[in-house]
C-alpha cells in the first residue's frame, strides 16, 4: 500500500487556507464558523464562470467555498447587472 503525500505544486493559495484559529482546534463533525455543518455539493460551471469566482474571492480574500456561503446568507449582495444598463 502507498502512502499518499501532498504535491508541492498543488499547496494552497493565501485566500484559500484556513484562518488560523489559535486555541481553537478543528473537529470533524462541529461547524466552525455557523451554527450548522457544512454539507458537499456539486455545481456544474462554465470555466469562464469558474475563473470570474476565483477572481472574486481572491479580492475579498476567502475561498469560493465561503464565497457562496455568503451569498447564500445574504452577506454578499448581488446586483444585476443587466437591470441597471
Amino acid at each position: 500500500m502507498t502512502k499518499k503525500t501532498k504535491s508541492p505544486n498543488k499547496s494552497r493559495k493565501e485566500h484559500q487556507r484556513k484562518p488560523i484559529r489559535k486555541g481553537i482546534k478543528s473537529t470533524r463533525g462541529q461547524p466552525e464558523h455557523y451554527s450548522e455543518i457544512k454539507k458537499c455539493v456539486s455545481i456544474g460551471i462554465t470555466p469562464t464562470a469558474l475563473t470570474g469566482l476565483d477572481e472574486l474571492s481572491q479580492q475579498l480574500d476567502i475561498s469560493r467555498s465561503e464565497m457562496i456561503e455568503r451569498i447564500g446568507r445574504g452577506l454578499i449582495k448581488l446586483v444585476d447587472g443587466a437591470a441597471s444598463s
